[in-house]
């Protein structure tokens, strides 16, 4: 078999449910999410992984932690998988954001190296997703972790301009799979939940 990853975001949130921005802060799973993580779980053993790893937010971790249950993997939480960093925009509703602080939002949503206030670029969590990635050379990794962050990680897996990464759906629940062909990695599965 060749060598995967297997990206896969948390579970539905009581934050996602209500369009706000959780960053670095967390949110529990709400009902509909823990009903699928144990469907994600079993899905997951589909791929017979051979190593877990997850952001250490608790959002994750519950994920991350059914997924264990299922496939009898440690999980291993590494910080560099976290959610950007959404500074002073973590806690509010995205459309106050927008609203709010437009001028900023749109250099944020256009410019790879501009910032949140007081939170992170696209670029910043690039590098730290990159840097994780080259820490893992599992044959079959499962990683838990956030929506941007998967979507920043598939611009670097794939080559791609890290704002290409607005360009991608990404479903609370969903499993990614990137395949290593030769030399580079090629998306198999996107989103699918």
């Amino acid at each position: 078999m060749s060598r995967q990853l297997i990206l896969v975001r948390h579970g539905q949130t009581l934050h996602n449910v209500a369009g706000i921005a959780q960053g670095w802060n967390d949110s529990a799973l709400s009902d509909h999410g823990r009903k699928q993580v144990l469907r994600l779980a079993e899905r997951v053993l589909e791929y017979a992984p051979n190593a877990l790893y997850s952001s250490p937010l608790g959002r994750a971790m519950s994920t991350a932690q059914a997924i264990a249950d299922a496939t009898r993997l440690p999980i291993l939480p590494l910080e560099d998988f976290r959610e950007m960093n959404y500074g002073g925009w973590e806690g509010r509703s995205f459309l106050d954001v927008r609203r709010e602080h437009e001028d900023i939002y749109q250099r944020w949503i256009n410019d790879g190296e501009a910032a949140c206030p007081n939170g992170e670029s696209h670029m910043d969590v690039r590098r730290r997703i990159e840097r994780a990635l080259q820490s893992i050379d599992d044959e079959r990794a499962v990683i838990v972790t956030h929506g941007t962050a998967i979507r920043i990680a598939a611009t670097a897996l794939l080559e791609l301009p890290v704002m290409a990464s607005r360009h991608f759906a990404q479903d609370n629940a969903a499993i990614n799979v990137f395949h290593w062909r030769a030399d580079r990695w090629v998306l198999k599965v996107w989103n699918h939940s």
